[in-house]
């Protein structure tokens, strides 16, 4: 997992579908040093939570646009290389148009802005029932990411309700809550789903 590969598909572009998004930051989790990956469709499919026809006509995009380049390998997988900058350029003033988009469902509609939401300090988070703190082993950029969700799209932010998550992600490292809530805000669940250490590809519901 390359950190700086994430910060930059989550941060810095934009103009871009929620589906072509979710995969460009699939592939960044999977990057390594070089910026490099080549995950399955398969794999891709489940981790971005988009159907193969979705995962194609988004890869294809991203290639378009010079967001990422895709090197085949005879008898092997596709190598993906991320295109990482932070200057603005083309790809960020690139306009999403109606006949850019394929036809693969309704909830495929464009991200204009960074996915991370600047949010008031968690402490100023009021549930329902007061002001809830999250336990000091839960990381507190993640938490407030977190928060921010639940907020934008009007989900329960009670005490009770936040501390459920909390909880849920109590036990893991912090480099595993960051990848739960995001696993959890790319795919639009109301709650966090932390992966079974037994059996890495389910979920614990």
């Amino acid at each position: 997992m390359s950190i700086e590969a994430i910060n930059w598909a989550l941060n810095h572009v934009t103009g871009i579908t929620s589906t072509q998004k979710a995969i460009l930051i699939t592939l960044a989790d999977r990057a390594n040093e070089d910026n490099q990956c080549w995950p399955s469709y398969e794999d891709i499919c489940l981790r971005s939570c988009a159907n193969r026809k979705s995962v194609v006509a988004a890869l294809k995009k991203l290639e378009e646009l010079g967001l990422i380049t895709k090197t085949r390998r005879f008898s092997k997988s596709t190598v993906y290389t991320l295109a990482i900058s932070t200057d603005i350029g083309p790809i960020q003033k690139y306009q999403y148009r109606a006949d850019d988009r394929p036809d693969i469902g309704h909830n495929d509609r464009p991200n204009n802005g960074p996915l991370t939401i600047k949010e008031p300090s968690i402490n100023h988070q009021r549930g329902k029932h007061g002001r809830y703190k999250p336990p000091e082993e839960v990381d507190r950029e993640v938490w407030k990411d977190w928060v921010a969700y639940r907020k934008k799209f009007k989900g329960p932010t009670t005490d009770r309700s936040l501390a459920l998550v909390a909880n849920k992600l109590k036990p893991l490292s912090h480099a595993k809550q960051r990848e739960c809530v995001d696993m959890a805000i790319e795919c639009g669940w109301k709650s966090v789903f932390p992966k079974n250490n037994k059996n890495d590809g389910e979920f614990i519901l």
